[in-house]
């Protein structure tokens, strides 16, 4: 129950208690824990989620009228328990606590002076001392408050009631199996058991329907599977059925689960009948929990201390099969019964030949050993216990990663036991009407600030447009092409995105993105490759470059820097094309890969919104101007390279073909005709630039943009005079180059990310002219965000 400063301080001296009204009992259903936990919690934070509802309330013929109303309402016993009382804000509305707090203390003492007229002459409130405590009260989520009541409200011996006894030990493996989120998937190993062993175990379609493990495993022959394989497969659908996903339900998914284990208990207990070594240590087990205080198990479970640091402020650890504090004097009682709930439990979560070793150490005085030091476990299966009993604890963050070191008292405990719910009770307070003036007064003079911080936005686009890409074969090492073009045309798909370290509001608030982000994504293309098109082909020493078109591929990455209106970016995509069958058209073709770079740069001069400016969704009108480069690694000898220089003329690979067609520096064409034939040369290609122009014209999320350019096939002539000389060059040919055109339909996605909220609230007080040292409680939450923003350009006229 949660109690407030204010309703701890008013007390009735006869039979009038204010206070919160008493919630009714909730019903025996457990929830799992990952229904609860909204958030994951900072490491080394405590898990308890501590409460305090501070209540705030003050009399003239308005503090009249908020007495006469609190007085009716206090009047009639029946809405409330006169035990607990009632909440205070129940009796007055926040505008007449305002009001009276507004008033100064004067106002409090007149406020209740006349609650106390109006009520019957046997009842009134009174202020009093040492009459009260204020109560802290902690959720704790692994607590499991329902779970342990639906045990406790019916609890079972196995050798009276073994069907609620086994009922019980499942609900307590739901508790730790659902520790911090749904993983109730059975294994394969025990889906495979059952399928074998328990062919009439009837588990729920999705439907609500009933089957069986026997149909299912028939339903598979029936589709033509062998025994192995039908198997395998029934396995896997009877595994699907016991987890939420889109066709089975939740509620569906944990029946069956609950049929499967209270299946798997049976078989586990066949297993321990069975296997003398388990029996044996049932009877050690069973004799050493009948010594009750004296128990080496119950010892090894109490005396651990993993929970001390994970889940701050426990009392001590709670079997989860019982609902208080490990009692000695009742476990010693029922010895056998605990022996196997403990043996159950830990055998679900590590199978019963790993228990075994566990508890057979702890018997031996060894529970305070490391695990990793026994000898008993690879490291391969000591780190799946360790996963299984606390990597979803420490997923919640709280505290410390402790797995390295984990003992064998620890690995039982996590399966066996949770933590208990510590509770924290006040000294009794002194209770006076001044105190509860001082509360009124300190709650109405506040002061809330808000900070937001985010981490990090993603904004998301997708496009799909036409590509065209100009470039000639020239300089090959045997001289069979000079300036020969190459064009390519056809369609990409562009996957990429914005990534923003700005402050959303900011963000909202300008409706353009940040000064300065990076972007990045994906790049998917297809198209027709034409080589040697040009009006009058070239013809060398080794005849006519060949005339044909292929098909090509291209794929690869996307990167960028945005300051302000200004792009510059890369791509690197793979080229490929399909083997051409004749050797002088494979010679050209690209089947052994090429590794092409775009570098650019771009700048948005336009982004103007078209129409009236009170408009709900405005169009919007953008040009860019870019100037890009291109220029290949090729691939050679069925290996693709990363050639050295600045282009890949005279790279290694290029020289090596260059030398051998030229024996002792004398170009030998019969040896260069045979390279050809054999495939072992491939065509050069220099750099190529170009020079484009975009419009763009888009409409909430969509984007039509159309590209015009100029493309240059000789960007490297004059490269080695000097920069003035090359640059000049650069431009006199990229506008004297071919034309080209393109268009693009994008789609942007919009930003999304999340953001954090860091809340700050200070409290202080005024009394008789003294003010109280302010109270200051931050608290922080985080929430998913999303916007849609514009690009920046030189000449913008809309927000």
């Amino acid at each position: 129950m949660k109690m407030t400063i204010l309703t701890t301080a008013l007390c009735c001296v006869s039979s009038l208690i204010i206070a919160e009204k008493l919630q009714a009992q909730s019903k025996l259903v457990y929830i799992a824990p990952q229904d609860t936990v909204s958030k994951r919690l900072q490491p080394a934070s405590s898990l308890n989620r501590y409460s305090n509802t501070k209540v705030q309330m003050n009399t003239d013929t308005r503090l009249l009228g908020a007495a006469v109303n609190a007085a009716r309402i206090l009047k009639d016993t029946m809405n409330y328990n006169a035990a607990k009382g009632v909440l205070i804000t129940n009796l007055f509305s926040e505008a007449d606590l305002q009001y009276v707090a507004g008033r100064g203390m004067p106002s409090v003492v007149a406020l209740f002076e006349q609650v106390n007229k109006q009520l019957p002459q046997n009842r009134k409130i009174a202020f009093v001392t040492d009459s009260s405590a204020q109560v802290t009260n902690a959720a704790n989520p692994l607590v499991l408050d329902s779970l342990r009541m639906k045990i406790s409200a019916q609890p079972a011996q196995i050798d009276v009631n073994r069907q609620q006894w086994k009922e019980n030990v499942y609900l307590a493996y739901m508790a730790r199996d659902y520790g911090t989120k749904l993983e109730n998937t059975i294994t394969i190993t025990s889906a495979t058991r059952e399928m074998r062993e328990r062919p009439d175990l009837e588990v729920l379609l999705a439907d609500g329907s009933v089957t069986n493990l026997g149909k299912l495993l028939q339903q598979q022959k029936a589709k033509g599977l062998n025994g192995a394989k039908a198997e395998q497969a029934a396995v896997q659908a009877f595994r699907m059925l016991t987890y939420p996903n889109s066709r089975i339900s939740r509620g569906v998914a944990n029946e069956n689960y609950r049929r499967a284990l209270l299946a798997l208990i049976d078989l586990q207990e066949s297993d321990f009948q069975q296997h003398i070594a388990t029996q044996q240590l049932i009877v050690r087990m069973k004799r050493d929990l009948s010594l009750g205080e004296n128990s080496a198990i119950l010892n090894a479970i109490k005396n651990s201390s993993f929970f001390d640091a994970n889940v701050p402020g426990n009392l001590g650890p709670v079997l989860l099969t019982e609902d208080r504090l490990a009692d000695p004097i009742a476990i010693a009682k029922g010895a056998e019964a605990k022996a196997m709930e403990l043996l159950s439990l830990t055998a679900l979560h590590y199978g019963e030949r790993d228990a075994l070793k566990l508890y057979n150490r702890i018997l031996d005085g060894q529970a305070a050993l490391p695990a990793a030091e026994t000898g008993d476990f690879s490291p391969k299966r000591l780190a799946e216990l360790r996963y299984h009993g606390v990597e979803k604890i420490k997923s919640l963050g709280f505290g410390p990663d402790k797995t390295s070191g984990m003992r064998i008292a620890d690995l039982v405990l996590v399966a066996v036991a949770a933590p208990e719910l510590p509770q924290t009770s006040s000294p009794a307070a002194s209770i006076t009407l001044m105190k509860v003036g001082q509360t009124i007064l300190a709650s109405y003079s506040k002061t809330e600030t808000t900070e937001t911080k985010n981490v990090f936005l993603f904004g998301p686009r997708l496009s799909l447009g036409s590509r065209h890409t100009e470039y000639v074969a020239a300089y090959d090492p045997v001289r069979f092409a000079n300036d020969s073009p190459v064009s390519q045309d056809g369609f990409e798909l562009r996957l990429e995105s914005d990534l923003y370290f700005s402050n959303p509001a900011k963000l909202l608030d300008k409706g353009v993105k940040p000064f300065i982000y990076p972007e990045f994504g994906i790049i998917f293309g297809s198209g027709k490759r034409r080589v040697g098109y040009e009006e009058q082909p070239y013809k060398g020493p080794h005849g006519t470059v060949p005339r044909f078109k292929q098909n090509y591929l291209n794929w690869g990455g996307h990167a960028g820097l945005n300051v302000g209106p200004v792009l510059v970016s890369i791509d690197a995509t793979i080229l490929s094309t399909p083997n051409a069958g004749d050797p002088y058209q494979r010679f050209f073709d690209l089947s052994q890969s090429m590794t092409y770079y775009r570098y650019s740069f771009l700048a948005r001069v336009l982004n103007l919104g078209i129409g009236k400016t009170s408009a709900p969704r405005p169009w919007f009108l953008s040009l860019d101007v870019e100037m890009a480069g291109e220029t290949n690694n090729e691939g050679t000898l069925a290996r693709t390279h990363t050639q050295d220089g600045g282009t890949q003329i005279e790279g290694k690979e290029w020289q090596r073909a260059y030398d051998r067609a030229r024996p002792n520096g004398v170009y030998n064409q019969a040896i260069a005709t045979q390279m050809i034939l054999n495939g072992d040369v491939k065509a050069a290609y220099p750099s190529a630039n170009y020079a484009a122009a975009h419009i763009g014209i888009q409409r909430e999320a969509f984007q039509l943009k159309l590209t015009a350019g100029l493309y240059n096939h000789h960007a490297i002539e004059a490269y080695g005079e000097s920069k003035a000389e090359w640059i000049r060059h650069l431009m006199k040919n990229t506008f004297a180059g071919s034309g080209f055109a393109a268009a693009s339909l994008t789609y942007n996605i919009g930003w999304k990310g999340r953001k954090e909220k860091y809340r700050t609230r200070t409290e202080s007080s005024t009394y008789n002219g003294l003010s109280s040292d302010p109270k200051s409680e931050t608290s922080s939450s985080s929430e998913k965000i999303s916007g849609s923003l514009r690009n920046r350009a030189l000449i913008m006229n809309r927000r």
